[in-house]
Order: structure tokens, then C-alpha cells, then sequence
């Protein structure tokens, strides 16, 4: 784990590790979404609540953005893309970047204003679509089994790859699509929970089963999970499975 360097072209920025809507709506973990530069472009996944303000307090500002990738319209993933993208297109003065998002999140029930669409390149994402984006590929996986549509992605350039698996029950697919040397997983419980469609630490372990990562990164934290210390249950499931799987907190950066 490192520092925010201007420097640095691959990294990625965990602005926010809060998961469902007690940890989110509290701010008990910030949700500002990962942001991530891939061959100098910078990118966020799931802008939610106070992105902005925290992109702007890490030196992260939306007008160098290249893209956006929405993996689904609950407001604890999307509540600050209006104003992302409002930045990112100087209030409307340039049209430049594009917003990756599902069809539900910009037609059935949008979180996506209509009156700035003009302003970037709006893609709806599409199960098993390859997408690029100012020279980084863009993979969108299988349908997630959430309660509105939503999609993961593998993301790359040239020498960098990593894999976002965004909210979902597990499903045995999770460990075909998503091969990377890096893998973050939103994982929201600690312990399964009958009738929600989120992944638990549990999963991590078949996860691992059926695809090994060089590095595992759990995220999206509920308040439960937080209590039961997400550090130490990384460590747990990396002593028990040989993969180095670590939790992420707010501000942390990670080189590619």
C-alpha cells in the first residue's frame, strides 16, 4: 500500500469502503467509490455519497477524468455521479469521457440526469461487451444476481489488469470471469445472510477454490462485518487459503 502519487500511472484509490445503507448513510466508512489510473488515465467505479468531496481532498479532480463505470443505480453506489460528471464536463462547457452504466440506471428508474447527457459518451453496458476508453479495455462480466441489474468489469491497458466485482449473491461464474492478477470483491457480509443478494466473506473462500488472484482486495464493508474487524478476517482467509487477500480501507492506494 502506498501513497496517492501524481506520478504513479497504475494505482488504484479506495475513496470509500462503506457497504449497504447503515455503514453508508452513517459515513461510518466513506463512499466515494474507487477511482484508479490505468496507463495515466483516471477513471471511478460507483461514485456514491461525498465522492466528489473526496476526490477533491485526495488531489483527484473530476475534469481529468476519463470515464466513469456505474455497475448499478442504488444510491450507495450512485448518489454523486450527477455531480461527477457535471465536473467532469466543467459544468457542461466541454463534452469529453464516457459513463459506462447499466440500461435500468439511465432509463427504467435513471440516477443518471437527463439534461448534461450530451456532454460525454453514454454507454449501456451489455453482458460480455469489450468496451475501450481512451486506450483502457473495459470487460463487462456476466449479470450479477442483485435486485436491479448490475455488472462487473475487468479493466486494462497494456501491462495492467484488475477485476471489480460489484454487489451480487455468489454464483459459480464469479470465479471464470473474473481472472486478474488483482481482484477486489465487494463484499458486504461477514456471514451469509438468507434473502440478500450481497457476497459474504464466506464466498471468498469459493472464489479462491476455483481461481487463485496474486492479491484479493474485500471491500464494501457492512456494519456488520466492521464489527467483526474486516482486517482480521482477510488475514484469516489468507492464512487458511495461501492468497493474499486484505480489506481495504478509506484512502488506501494500491500500485499495479
Amino acid at each position: 500500500m502506498t501513497r496517492i502519487n501524481t506520478i504513479s500511472d497504475n494505482q488504484l484509490i479506495f475513496l470509500g469502503t462503506g457497504g449497504g445503507r447503515f455503514t453508508v448513510f452513517n459515513q461510518i466508512r466513506k463512499s466515494g467509490g474507487i477511482w484508479f489510473k490505468l496507463n495515466g488515465k483516471l477513471f471511478v467505479i460507483d461514485p456514491g455519497p461525498g465522492a466528489l468531496i473526496e476526490a477533491i481532498k485526495h488531489k483527484l479532480y473530476p475534469n481529468k477524468l476519463s470515464g466513469i463505470f456505474l455497475s448499478h443505480r442504488h444510491l450507495d453506489h450512485s448518489a454523486d455521479i450527477n455531480t461527477i460528471i457535471e465536473s467532469m464536463t466543467e459544468g457542461g462547457h466541454k463534452k469529453r469521457g464516457a459513463v459506462l452504466a447499466p440500461h435500468e440506471a439511465t432509463d427504467i428508474d435513471p440516477v443518471i440526469l437527463l439534461y448534461n447527457r450530451k456532454n460525454y459518451t453514454l454507454i449501456n453496458q451489455k453482458e460480455f461487451e469489450t468496451y475501450e476508453i481512451d486506450g483502457v479495455k473495459i470487460e463487462v462480466k456476466c449479470k450479477h444476481h442483485h435486485t436491479t441489474e448490475t455488472y462487473g468489469a475487468v479493466f486494462s491497458c497494456k501491462s495492467h489488469s484488475f477485476a471489480f466485482i460489484p454487489d451480487t449473491a455468489y454464483f459459480d461464474e464469479l470465479a471464470d470471469c473474473y481472472k486478474s492478477k488483482i481482484v477486489i470483491m465487494n463484499t458486504v457480509f461477514c456471514k451469509r445472510r438468507a434473502n440478500f443478494k450481497h457476497l459474504a466473506a464466506e464466498d471468498v473462500y469459493r472464489f479462491v477454490d476455483k481461481f487463485r488472484p496474486e492479491k484479493l482486495i474485500i471491500t464494501h464493508f457492512g456494519l456488520s462485518f466492521l464489527k467483526e474487524k474486516p482486517w482480521e478476517v482477510a488475514e484469516r482467509i489468507a492464512s487458511d487459503t495461501g492468497v493474499n487477500v486484505v480489506a481495504a480501507y478509506d484512502g488506501m492506494v494500491v500500485d499495479l
